[in-house]
């Protein structure tokens, strides 16, 4: 019995703090009856229902080019002088060439 009387004040508990609960109410006004408000629903996500934008290789490539530079960088500072650090160096400048075409077409 005490099992099914806790049960049941946690299900009126609980079913009294859900959004459903606040988005309508019923209330009686003298001589027009029952009037039930309700509450209007949210506005959707942002970007919800919209087309994606469209793809842009020309983007992606910069971007590529962008991730590459800053690999190739990060492997020189760490690299010995000689014929390895010389050929990723030459590299990294053909990137940085390429790159810089991006923003000046």
């Amino acid at each position: 019995m005490k099992t099914t009387i806790t049960a049941f004040a946690a299900l009126l508990f609980a079913s009294s703090l859900s959004p459903a609960a606040y988005a309508q109410a019923q209330i009686g006004i003298p001589g027009v009856g029952q009037v039930t408000i309700v509450q209007p629903p949210p506005p959707p996500a942002p970007g919800y229902g919209q087309a994606p934008p469209p793809y842009d290789r020309q983007a992606e490539h910069c971007e590529h080019l962008r991730y590459r530079e800053h690999e190739l960088r990060e492997r020189v500072a760490y690299m010995p002088y000689g014929p390895e650090r010389a050929h990723v160096e030459e590299e990294l400048h053909y990137v940085h060439e390429a790159r810089a075409q991006c923003w000046h077409p």
